[in-house]
């Protein structure tokens, strides 16, 4: 019966799906007025900041990932994702209708004059006329530029490292400059050029003329947005410095000290979005797709407003079919996913400083992907507890994983750790090894650890204090999981790596062998059954585990992170949604009664 589930779920079309907690992480912005469109992964989204509160007026998915937009003229937008360059219609409200899409080549960014629309592509340049969609020129540059913009009928291109591009039919007029990025007012153009901080050329003459460095010494500008008043040049990951441009040259008047990713300028405004860094240099993102701040005095620029909206991404997932635990930092979170197209939270736990991934074993959770592993009460859907925390001393990636009664942990900076976390007052190693590693899994005794791109390694643990590498398998593998035995194969071991699926025997478990394996692109992947589903941006694929065939599954997803399947009920973490697939299963048990607090 449950194979037969499972092949209904491959073939037939996706009649059962549901989303829970889309959100945006702004990439770019674009403004029109006080219409603000951010490109922000799962589409764009659409902010009137005309007054305050800030307002989101519309959004809209794009079939993949979102990178960038430009606008073309007023009632046009284009949006470059990783499948190709969407088309949108804008209203006078700013709501946005699909028009069409172009495929047939990716843009990373993008850029239009109304005429013409530029995007950066893997070899260079390429114009499309704006009207018609069709290619008009193709300048090939290596290095591929950093970032486009026009002046009038000009294209202009910044190569980091070489310098400023002025396309205008002919051959280029190249400036040398560390060009990182381009701000384009009027007829002047400011450059972030890195160490040699802000640069402004003159444009209206016959070939640009540069008027003046601005920005000191000790500055490294990789991000520049200007207005006819206000100019503001980014330090990553979050110092932004604002110039006031009312006199002859740029003149730095202030700092502010801002998360930045994107940036825009409008007037005396400040336009900013920012992913959060963790120690280790790992975003994520803040919650806040848009914020804005005030530069009239550009002495002492002030907080305006700002819009919220969830955080994450959604990284992690797990689930026995009924429910999902999601890694939503930093949030762990507890969605009801019984009903497969109207998923529902029924209780969420906040955890500061929390890992990206989730395991669960019974009535445990563990969470971890950052050095730290998190462990879980979840006996209680309603009501997860943190019961203690085991602090590893390392660093991203890292894995872990329940293996019999204890826990293990793998990471590239302190070593392979077998952790107690019930007969000590706090989670206690008894036992490692020291190597770096970057992922975990575990079954009864064993446990099989990656060494960093290079090698699986099976490790003995009957004697939990005196773990040790019996053999070693050459597989440059990202992730690792478990197939269980079923009645079609013994216990499988099944590594996701860089250039496709391995599968090996664990039928001595300290010795696996490579029995298949399949090319496939792929960033996560899950076994139920007899199945591994494979996700990579844009879609679920599906692999039998006896005959090792890879199928197509009527499943979409735009930037997958994790995955779990659970008796055909497949959930994705998408980063910027948990996506729910499959048949309707048993819901919960209902929430306990709670003694209310307080007088009665």
């Amino acid at each position: 019966m449950r194979r037969t589930v499972i092949a209904l779920l491959l073939f037939a079309a996706p009649l059962f799906a549901g989303e829970w907690g889309s959100r945006g992480i702004t990439r770019r912005f674009a403004v029109r007025g006080d219409l603000v469109f951010a490109a922000d992964g799962r589409g764009v989204a659409v902010y009137d900041v005309s007054r305050t509160p800030i307002r989101r007026v519309a959004a809209a998915e794009t079939d993949a990932e979102s990178t960038d937009v430009a606008l073309i003229g007023d009632r046009q937008l284009a949006v470059a994702t990783r499948g190709g360059v969407e088309r949108f219609a804008i209203a006078a409200d700013g709501t946005l209708a699909r028009e069409f899409t172009d495929s047939d080549e990716i843009a990373s960014r993008i850029a239009s004059n109304g005429a013409d629309l530029a995007g950066i592509t893997t070899t260079g340049i390429t114009v499309w006329d704006a009207a018609t969609r069709i290619a008009s020129a193709r300048f090939f540059l290596s290095p591929p530029p950093a970032a486009i913009a026009w002046h009038g009928r000009t294209l202009i291109a910044a190569v980091p490292g070489i310098g400023v591009y002025f396309y205008d039919g002919g051959d280029p007029i190249i400036i040398p400059e560390d060009a990182h990025d381009l701000a384009v007012t009027g007829d002047t153009l400011r450059v972030a050029a890195g160490a040699h901080g802000l640069v402004t050329f003159d444009l209206s003459g016959p070939s640009p003329r540069f008027t003046g460095r601005s920005g000191g010494s000790a500055v490294d500008f990789t991000a520049v947005a200007a207005s006819a008043t206000r100019a503001f040049a980014v330090e990553l990951p979050d110092r932004i410095h604002v110039f006031d441009l009312r006199t002859d040259a740029p003149v730095e008047t202030s700092t502010l000290t801002q998360p930045v990713q994107a940036i825009a300028a409008v007037g005396e405004r400040l336009l900013v979005s920012g992913m959060d860094l963790d120690a280790f240099g790992v975003a994520g993102n803040s919650g806040v797709p848009l914020r804005v701040f005030d530069a009239t005095d550009a002495a002492s620029p002030s907080f305006a407003g700002e819009f919220r909206d969830l955080a994450g991404p959604v990284s992690g997932v797990a689930t026995d079919g009924t429910l999902a635990w999601v890694a939503d930092r930093p949030f762990f979170r507890v969605i009801d996913v019984s009903t497969t197209d109207a998923p529902r939270e029924i209780a969420s736990l906040r955890i500061d400083g929390m890992g990206d991934r989730v395991k669960v074993n019974g009535t445990r959770a563990i969470v971890y992907g950052r050095g730290d592993v998190e462990l879980i009460d979840i006996s209680d859907p309603y009501a997860p507890r943190l019961v203690s925390t085991y602090r590893s001393s390392g660093g991203p990636p890292s894995g872990a994983a329940f293996a019999r009664d204890t826990i293990v942990e793998a990471n590239g900076y302190s070593g392979f750790h077998v952790v107690d976390f019930d007969h000590f007052a706090e989670p206690t190693q008894i036992g490692g090894l020291k190597g770096h590693y970057s992922d975990a899994a575990a079954d009864g005794d064993t446990a099989w650890i990656m060494y960093f791109g290079s090698a699986l390694a099976a490790v003995d643990l009957s004697d939990p204090r005196n773990a040790r590498i019996a053999s070693t398998v050459t597989v440059g593998g990202l992730r690792t999981d478990v197939a269980r035995p079923t009645e079609r194969h013994g216990e499988l071991l099944v590594v996701l790596s860089a250039d496709g699926v391995h599968i090996l025997s664990a039928a001595n478990p300290l010795y696996p062998i490579q029995t298949a394996f399949v090319p496939v692109s792929a960033s996560a992947i899950t076994v139920d059954g007899d199945v591994a589903w494979i996700a990579g941006a844009g879609s679920v694929q599906t692999l039998d585990l006896i005959t090792a065939a890879i199928r197509p599954a009527p499943m979409h997803a735009v930037a997958p992170m994790d995955l779990a399947a659970s008796d055909g009920k497949v959930v994705i973490a998408d980063r910027y949604s948990l996506r729910v697939y499959g048949p309707n299963t048993a819901p919960p048990p209902p929430a306990p009664r709670r003694r209310p607090t307080g007088r009665s």
